[in-house]
């Protein structure tokens, strides 16, 4: 029974870092970048120096989905999936920016970036992501009842799920650093 209960630890373990974007390790870089006007976050990363860029695109793409910008959310998912593309072990989570970048159906796009946010909050948290404070929230309506998370910036809620009608569902479940 031991070994049982080890072994699907071990598995749910295995199956936590595969979802996370695994990377590998690289010097501690500074990187700052802009892809929505309104902040600019600087972060210290210690896995990967385009792991801060991610996180800069993912607030982007979460913001333009705040506006239901469709020309905005095109434009940071292309951004954000080639930040993806160069981190060894997120070619899924780039093929969901693609589906993104290159979808033309809002509900689908956000449909895309429930699962994207997953892995993006599996890959800061995992990555000893140095920043302002981040926030992990929840909005219980998402994804049909099921609920879904996102990241951001700020302790107040902003759903970029529902921004038209429930802007502010949701509480925030977590602070990372």
């Amino acid at each position: 029974m031991k070994i049982n209960v080890f072994n699907s630890t071990l598995l749910a373990g295995f199956v936590i870092a595969a979802a996370a974007c695994n990377q590998t390790a690289k010097p501690a870089q500074e990187t700052t970048s802009k892809p929505d006007s309104a902040k600019t976050i600087v972060a210290k990363v210690a896995d990967t120096s385009n792991t801060a860029d991610v996180f800069n695109n993912y607030i982007g793409l979460k913001n333009q989905f705040l506006k239901s910008n469709r020309k905005g959310i095109k434009s940071t998912a292309a951004m954000l999936e080639n930040k993806l593309a160069g981190i060894k072990g997120c070619t899924e989570t780039a093929t969901l920016a693609h589906q993104i970048a290159t979808g033309d159906d809002i509900k689908a796009q956000r449909d895309a970036f429930l699962i994207l946010s997953k892995d993006v909050i599996a890959l800061i948290k995992g990555s000893k992501f140095k920043s302002i404070p981040i926030y992990v929230d929840f909005c219980p309506m998402a994804d049909s009842g099921k609920g879904g998370y996102w990241l951001s910036v700020n302790k107040a809620i902003e759903n970029p799920y529902f921004p038209e009608h429930m802007k502010t569902c949701g509480q925030v479940k977590e602070q990372i650093n």
